[in-house]
């Protein structure tokens, strides 16, 4: 997924200059690659805010525009504030078209698997799976579908979609699994209290 944010130029110099344009309701910024040098930026709080929450289950990149260039980036570092929870600051690292990277990609879990029905429990082991593809061949995300899976069935990495990417994990690391369900202990019958003797 690709968002689009719209920059400015920032000129900011003293401490105070940056209290103010935060307070003014923009994030300062800046946007570096390994040939471009940092270009410090402001951006939209509410706009990057709003965007920012679209992208916590996807692999997301930033396309950024400023004074009439785009910048393909993906944003590398943040600095949140430890109360309220604000941007302070925000790193985005240009990506060039043909650059190998590794992404931590979330994996969907589709259907209902068979098992649990049976009363067996879906035990997802991996949440996340690294890959490592070209920053334009990036997959939109990685799915698998569950319905097939009996009590003790599982899937590993290598029963995830195929495509122009890389798995780095091992090809038998157990993704998900559908175990038995565990059987109640027997409980103990309390012994009937002796009878006193007459």
């Amino acid at each position: 997924m690709i968002f689009t944010l719209n920059a400015e130029p920032r000129h900011t110099v003293k401490k105070s200059d940056l209290t103010n344009l935060r307070a003014s309701g923009w994030i300062p910024a800046v946007i570096y690659g390994k040939e471009t040098p940092s270009i410090p930026i402001s951006i939209n709080k509410a706009v990057m805010t709003q965007l920012y929450k679209k992208s916590f289950t996807e692999m997301c990149f930033w396309e950024i525009e400023l004074s009439g260039k785009k910048y393909h980036t993906m944003l590398k570092e943040k600095q949140i504030h430890p109360v309220g929870r604000q941007f302070l600051h925000l790193d985005f690292m240009i990506v060039g078209a043909e650059s190998v990277l590794e992404f931590d990609m979330p994996i969907k879990f589709v259907g209902e698997a068979i098992g649990t029905k049976e009363g067996g429990m879906l035990d997802a082991q991996m949440r996340t799976i690294k890959i490592s593809c070209k920053s334009t061949e990036v997959p939109e995300e990685i799915s698998l579908d569950v319905t097939a899976l009996n009590v003790g069935d599982a899937f590993h990495v290598r029963d995830l979609p195929k495509g122009s990417w890389n798995y780095l994990d091992h090809e038998d690391v157990t993704v998900v699994v559908v175990h038995a369900k565990k059987a109640e202990a027997p409980k103990e019958e309390t012994p009937a209290e002796a009878e006193p003797e007459k």
